[in-house]
């Protein structure tokens, strides 16, 4: 299941990377928190998010419950960026949809699965 979380947090990961190169950012797709622009920009959560994961650098010393809260948020983000399409996010076979419904499931299986016992090792 790790490897399930890791290998879908690239699709939103790439998604705002690809927004950001859009913007002209100065600071390479890195946020920087001490800085004007990066606080007033619009991507700032989404930049954040990113830079955090690129932090995470090695997933494989992430506890399984970070990686799912970071999908989880994946999950929205993805949800809000589409939001706009206004297609139906159950039946659609765009890309967007399908990894949305996958990563869904993904999050159903581990809750279903580790949520029973909260004090598990999930290394």
């Amino acid at each position: 299941m790790r490897r399930e979380l890791i290998e879908a947090l690239n699709f939103p990961r790439e998604l705002v990377l690809k927004i950001i190169d859009q913007r002209d950012c100065p600071h390479e797709s890195l946020f920087k928190a001490t800085d004007d622009r990066c606080q007033q920009c619009g991507l700032n959560r989404e930049c954040h998010w990113v830079s955090c994961l690129n932090e995470f650098g090695d997933f494989e010393g992430k506890a399984t419950h970070t990686l799912n809260a970071s999908l989880r948020y994946g999950i929205d983000l993805v949800g809000t960026l589409h939001s706009k399409l206004r297609h139906d996010q159950k039946t659609c076979d765009c890309e967007p949809c399908v990894w949305m419904r996958d990563s869904q499931r993904l999050t159903e299986a581990f809750d279903a699965r580790f949520a029973s016992n909260r004090y598990r090792n999930l290394y």
